[in-house]
């Protein structure tokens, strides 16, 4: 929930939209879930990242069978773009929880 919930104001921000950024914030979201079962959730960072890792995997794949079906175009004589990882639309949100700078960033 929090990586989706992130992802969606990132396109926000993209969009010059204000979003939501006072819900589902990641410590709020942490602190509630502490206070409803007694469990103080762990290593928040990784497993947000890991959140958006698997969503990279199923944007990259629907990417790829758009490209496969004619419903989105590539500039390339392969028929495949340059760079797959361009076809992750959240690519720099990714690369920046995984250099661990995405976060401090919001602050």
């Amino acid at each position: 929930m929090i990586f989706l919930h992130r992802f969606f104001e990132d396109i926000a921000g993209l969009a010059g939209l204000p979003g939501l950024p006072g819900f589902l914030r990641r410590d709020d979201v942490a602190d509630t879930y502490a206070q409803r079962t007694g469990h103080v959730p762990q290593h928040l960072d990784f497993h947000t990242c890991y959140a958006a890792v698997q969503h990279a995997i199923i944007m990259l794949r629907i990417a790829t069978r758009a490209v496969h079906f004619g419903q989105s175009v590539v500039d390339s004589a392969s028929g495949q773009p340059d760079d797959p990882d361009a076809m992750i639309m959240h690519r720099t949100t990714l690369e920046s929880m995984l250099d661990g700078t995405y976060w401090e960033a919001l602050t």
